[in-house]
């Protein structure tokens, strides 16, 4: 089971960041600056590392890291 550090250590990766620049409350669009293509990318890449499935509606409601931190966290667990 991965803990909240290693999924933020992920998104890090997977953003190209070290992790202690990652702020929970960031929005994934206008705090990163990611563009709708960015963040399917993102979602793509934390998908095999994590070895889960998102579907789009999740993917359009995850505004900020802590979001999609949850949402890994409850994919887990399914």
């Amino acid at each position: 089971m991965y803990n909240q550090k290693q999924i933020i250590d992920a998104i890090a990766d997977s953003l190209a960041l070290p992790p202690a620049d990652i702020d929970l409350e960031a929005s994934l669009q206008d705090d990163l600056g990611l563009n709708p293509v960015e963040v399917a990318d993102l979602f793509e890449s934390l998908s095999q590392k994590f070895k889960i499935m998102f579907d789009s509606a999740e993917a359009m409601q995850t505004k900020t890291i802590n979001d999609l931190v949850e949402l890994i966290e409850d994919k887990l667990l399914e």
